[in-house]
């Protein structure tokens, strides 16, 4: 509306001014003509101008109404500036975060490269590969439930066996029912698998080349160490043992790979008397080991049960023949008694009355009721016979 007044304005002064000049010329006796055509020109541009300020204005008032419709935009674009300026901030703080994590992340795969390293150079270490070894066998002994110096033994000497035997100190002997025994041996090569592990199962080219020598190395390691264990003979140095030693490799992926280069290997090794068994093998014989010990203990225990009833059962005989000889001694003790008194009754208290005048006083006795002299039969069917109560398991156990 501004735009509109100042040109309003501006149209006015240069009518004003024309006229003005008009009049100027008029006064000084300009030409008619001129004069005329001046005016007509300034009324032309009069014209013009007011056509040009009509159509500002109706541009004003359409450029208001698209402020107005604008207005809406203005404030969503507003609102979209602020969550963006939001999402913005936290970008920048999971950023932060995700920063942080990033260079945790490489710490610990640091850390894990150099415990991977210092496992690697221990590993390469004879002594440390037997001790891990052995840790391994101690733990699958363990989740066996065998007991240590009672379902097995560590590190026992054993002499020199017959048949070329070399003797040796296997690392575990367990022992099985009826005195009997099975070496378990832990020690295992595992250079040249290690030396394929380092180079991956992706190796191309040159790699894959020495990755498949090395695992055939494995293989001929484990192979030589077969031949090693079956010259110890340790069937031989152990009373009842079986013509088998196990030997423990204490990873699954040792024994695969070995298996995987020489697949003649397993079989080789069961010819010789020697069974190449991983850990979840080991587990499953060591507790079908322990399944037989318990159900070796439960027989032992139900023979023992067997015994003691027998002994039980000839020991109620016993009683009973004893109880049948008291029982006919009582009744013969009782036959005694009754012909005493009869005969005290009918004999000789006959001839005491003829004396009474002699007697200071009178005889008394003590009677015995009929109950009390009663002597009580057997009524279970285990001590009474076809014949009567008397020793029947006696007679039973005599027939």
């Amino acid at each position: 509306m501004e735009t509109t007044t100042v040109l309003a304005l501006v149209v006015a002064l240069l009518v004003g001014a024309t006229l003005g000049y008009t009049v100027a010329l008029v006064r000084g006796g300009a030409g008619a003509a001129r004069l005329r055509a001046d005016v007509a020109g300034a009324q032309a541009r009069a014209e013009r101008l007011a056509e040009e300020v009509d159509q500002l204005q109706d541009r004003a008032r359409q450029d208001q109404d698209v402020l107005r419709a604008l207005a809406p935009v203005q404030a969503a674009l507003s609102q979209v500036g602020e969550h963006v300026a939001e999402l913005e901030k936290e970008r920048g703080q999971q950023f932060a975060v995700l920063t942080e994590q990033l260079h945790h992340a490489r710490r610990t795969d640091a850390e894990l490269q150099r415990a991977t390293t210092q496992l690697e150079s221990a590993l390469r270490s004879t002594s440390a590969r037997g001790q891990w070894g052995e840790v391994e066998l101690r733990r699958v002994l363990e989740a066996s439930g065998m007991m240590r110096h009672i379902d097995f033994t560590e590190q026992r000497s054993l002499g020199a066996g017959g048949s070329g035997g070399t003797g040796g100190r296997p690392d575990v002997v367990v022992h099985l029912p009826g005195e009997r025994f099975l070496a378990v041996d832990a020690k295992v090569p595992m250079d040249a698998y290690l030396e394929a592990a380092a180079l991956g199962d992706r190796a191309a080219g040159e790699d894959a080349e020495r990755r498949e020598r090395l695992l055939a190395a494995h293989a001929k390691a484990l192979r030589g160490h077969v031949d090693a264990l079956a010259k110890r003979s340790y069937h031989e140095q152990l009373p009842g043992a079986p013509e088998l030693v196990i030997m423990f490799v204490p990873s699954e992926g040792l024994l695969s790979a070995a298996l995987e280069a020489d697949p003649t290997l397993l079989e080789h090794a069961l010819r010789q008397g020697v069974a190449p068994t991983a850990p979840a093998s080991l587990l499953a014989l060591l507790r079908t080991v322990a399944s037989v010990w318990s159900t070796d203990r439960i027989t032992a225990e139900a023979d023992e049960l067997l015994e003691l009833g027998r002994t039980l059962h000839d020991r109620l005989g016993v009683v009973a023949g004893h109880l049948g000889s008291l029982g006919r001694s009582l009744r013969s003790s009782v036959q005694h008694y009754n012909k005493t008194v009869a005969s005290m009754e009918q004999r000789l208290l006959v001839t005491a009355r003829d004396l009474e005048s002699l007697g200071g006083s009178d005889i008394a006795v003590e009677p015995v009721s009929s109950d009390d002299a009663q002597v009580r039969t057997f009524t279970a069917p285990e001590l009474v016979t076809r014949d009567g109560p008397s020793d029947g398991l006696l007679r039973e156990r005599a027939g």
